[in-house]
């Protein structure tokens, strides 16, 4: 067994392996979007590593760049994604094999830590290789009776009507005491608009704040999930009613049963009227590596919201 870089020339053959072993489950295996992930991501290439075999690739691993800002300072880390090994090869220690010499290779890149969201499953085997068990994500739930009672389809976002507001967020500075995901230049129709899985959709007076969100589908009915808020510049109370109610009317017409929002400390969350409902931690599990020896992600401050962490 060989372990490498992968190559863009490796990348029908990775689509392959990944549909061998993972099947197509709720998102799609292709070359689109893989590229769009690990090649178009404004943070930069994804560093991956395949394992062959006899000319044939047997294992890989991707982590995803990623960079957060800690009171102006720039975190720099990947979110540990992509993984697959092949059916005929599994029980080698290749899935280890690869994500320890992944770690080594970014070592050299003074990067600060890994993040990911695994599930059930696959979370005691981070945990042997040294991730630390963060918890799951705190959220925010407001239930809504719609007076329609019917679910409608929501209407496209015109993402291009707010591409003066979008330069902006992403050139301006952002403040806080929570860590968040740093807005740099390409990242919002990257992330959002030209994200080849769900269709996401904004509420945005085209001057002062942008609101994402999507509408998924779920056990508990249809969500009205609220992925990131972002705000150029402080609102006057008049504007701060006017996106309630244009929040509030937005909700109504899609049918959704409830809206869901990250409750950690995350900026611009005080104009939200979520509820009374306490804030519960239901959202996805969280894990962090560190490293560099001298760093400790878990103590960190971090405000992640919910378009931070969903799985993509």
């Amino acid at each position: 067994m060989n372990i490498r870089k992968a190559t863009e020339s490796d990348i029908p053959q990775i689509i392959e392996l990944l549909k061998l072993s993972l099947g197509e489950s709720m998102i799609p295996k292709s070359e689109a979007l893989w590229k769009w992930k690990h090649l178009y991501n404004p943070f930069g290439k994804s560093p991956v590593l395949v394992a062959e075999e006899a000319g044939q690739l047997i294992g890989v691993r991707a982590f995803l760049r990623w960079e957060f800002l800690d009171q102006g300072k720039i975190l720099k880390a990947c979110r540990a994604v992509d993984t697959a090994t092949h059916p005929d090869h599994q029980g080698k220690g290749i899935f280890k094999n690869l994500t320890l010499a992944l770690i080594e290779e970014i070592k050299k890149e003074s990067l600060d830590l890994i993040f990911n969201t695994p599930n059930a499953k696959s979370t005691p085997g981070y945990l042997k290789m040294d991730w630390e068990k963060w918890g799951k994500l705190p959220l925010k739930l407001n239930f809504h009776f719609s007076k329609s009672g019917k679910q409608k389809e929501v209407p496209s976002s015109d993402w291009n009507s707010i591409s003066k507001l979008i330069r902006r967020i992403e050139t301006s500075s952002r403040e806080g005491a929570a860590i968040q995901t740093r807005i740099v230049p390409g990242y919002l129709n990257w992330r959002f608009r030209d994200n080849p899985l769900f269709p996401y959709q904004f509420l945005s007076d085209g001057e002062n704040y942008l609101l994402v969100y999507r509408i998924k589908e779920g056990k508990m009915g249809r969500e009205f999930r609220i992925c990131d808020l972002l705000i150029s510049q402080k609102l006057t109370k008049t504007l701060e009613k006017d996106f309630q109610k244009m929040l509030n009317e937005r909700i109504e017409a899609s049918g959704s049963r409830f809206s869901s929002f990250s409750g950690l400390n995350y900026p611009n969350q005080k104009i939200l009227e979520m509820g009374l409902i306490p804030i519960m931690k239901i959202g996805p599990v969280v894990t962090l590596r560190k490293v560099q020896d001298d760093s400790s992600p878990i103590a960190l401050p971090w405000g992640w919201s919910l378009g931070d962490l969903e799985v993509f």
